[in-house]
């Protein structure tokens, strides 16, 4: 039993000394919110999850997160204009799109609001891997010919 609790307050005394990202989540389903609570969990620190827009957009200005998960579920333009907004009013927090949605029109729609990842729900296995890379200035796309297929969009 001692054991069990020296490391608590190991795991508590670490967290203090490498603070995890905070992340604010954003997704219709209250289900994938809190999969993604769990997943998300050992590596980072959600301070909210959220199934409206503008509680997205009003959380993430009192909150400060250095990340907003976002889903085009929200409805495309609600999250297209949460990710904007949050773009403009809080240009140090990233946002990802976390989606369904496989088409190269989403893609580059998320880019052009000021998203620094786009990554597909069903295709992506290791997402801290990810949103770690994006953390460190990456911008990133999974999987990676979405972003050939919006650099053709673009040539055409």
């Amino acid at each position: 039993m001692r054991h069990l609790f020296d490391y608590a307050v190991t795991r508590r005394t670490m967290r203090k000394k490498f603070p995890r990202p905070r992340v604010l989540l954003g997704d219709s389903s209250r289900s994938m919110l809190a999969f993604l609570e769990i997943l998300l969990e050992p590596q980072f620190d959600v301070v909210s999850s959220e199934t409206e827009a503008e509680a997205i957009v009003l959380t993430a200005r009192k909150l400060a997160p250095d990340l907003v998960i976002l889903d085009f579920s929200l409805s495309f333009l609600e999250g297209l204009g949460a990710a904007r907004q949050l773009y403009e009013t809080l240009p140090n927090t990233k946002v990802v799109f976390f989606s369904l949605h496989e088409d190269p029109i989403y893609v580059r729609a998320a880019f052009e609001a000021g998203a620094k990842g786009y990554l597909v729900k069903h295709l992506t296995v290791d997402l801290g891997h990810y949103l770690g890379r994006v953390l460190q200035g990456e911008r990133v796309c999974w999987p990676d010919g979405l972003e050939t297929q919006v650099s053709r969009m673009k040539d055409n």
